[in-house]
């Protein structure tokens, strides 16, 4: 039974979230649409920010699983677009809300664990000071979660495939990257001998 009302918070929310703004929901609202009582509510989630962020989990556990079992991010990305592609609603409602930004840092803490897991792979054997790692998942961090972001304030117009394919248009100069700092530590190491 316990599983079934927490589904029923959950689907409601989503429900909810199809017709109108994250920050005109409340809790009262859910729990009405429910048919429980507030106390059931707080028993499954402490407020509703924390029942948006299992709403942000459930599609991104997609991504995260992916990496880890070393399937590709890209193809783990378009699933996921594509999902939020067939939930335009919702995330106009999510972008809509004064808390769109709570959702983009969000999706900045997924996506950071994303790309320095992946820089640190494509740096195996090279010798990369662990800074030029995280300074480059930096920046494409910020780089890919402002697109995306910026996909789902224009009412994602574009097919989740052309978003993709446009990713990679840039993804290889991660490698390119690498072979920089690389080249740059070996001058300073060089440098630093001769001194």
């Amino acid at each position: 039974m316990q599983k079934d009302t927490k589904k029923l918070i959950f689907d409601t929310f989503i429900t909810l979230l199809e017709k109108k703004p994250f920050d005109r929901i409340t809790v009262k609202d859910i729990v009405e649409a429910c048919d429980i009582n507030r106390n059931t509510f707080y028993y499954y989630y402490s407020d509703i920010y924390d029942l948006l962020e299992e709403v942000f989990m459930k599609e991104l556990n997609v991504l995260i699983e992916a990496h880890k079992e070393g399937k590709s991010w890209a193809s783990a990305f378009i699933k996921i677009a594509y999902v939020a592609y067939d939930h335009k609603k919702l995330i106009n409602n999510i972008c809509a809300s004064r808390s769109y930004e709570y959702f983009e840092n969000y999706m900045y803490k997924v996506c950071n664990k994303i790309m320095v897991d992946l820089v640190q792979f494509m740096a195996q054997g090279m010798d990369v000071p662990e800074e030029d790692i995280e300074f480059i998942a930096s920046f494409y961090e910020y780089a890919y979660v402002g697109i995306i972001s910026e996909w789902f304030r224009t009412g994602m117009r574009e097919e989740p495939l052309e978003l993709a394919s446009r990713f990679s248009l840039v993804t290889g100069n991660i490698r390119y990257s690498l072979r920089k700092s690389e080249k740059r530590t070996r001058l300073k190491e060089e440098n630093e001998d001769f001194a």
